[in-house]
């Protein structure tokens, strides 16, 4: 089975689309069995602040870090759009023993 991961934790959008528009199409297209996405660090700020893209990856079931949301005090704000905020350590842990590889972008 091929399985993804995909980080996303740059806070520059160009170097996000590509792992967005990757996974994105891996899923749509059945390129691979399972693909996931973690959001992490300063993309979820910037996340924000691109509602198109934040849907894009909440039809993708994505996973926010909680840890970083509180620091960035925008919890709050990510709940209120719908987002899925977790604890991301155990989360992404349990993909790599699943065997999943990680892209980071």
């Amino acid at each position: 089975m091929a399985k993804v991961l995909i980080w996303l934790a740059s806070g520059d959008l160009e170097k996000l689309q590509p792992g967005i528009l990757y996974g994105t199409n891996a899923r749509k297209f059945g390129w691979l069995d399972d693909v996931q996405f973690v959001i992490f660090g300063e993309s979820e700020r910037l996340l924000l602040e691109h509602p198109e893209t934040f849907e894009l990856l909440q039809q993708n079931e994505a996973a926010y870090c909680k840890f970083v949301a509180d620091d960035m005090q925008i919890t709050e704000e990510l709940k209120a759009k719908g987002a899925n905020i977790i604890y991301v350590g155990e989360y992404i842990s349990n993909f790599i023993k699943q065997g999943y590889e990680v892209i980071t972008f």
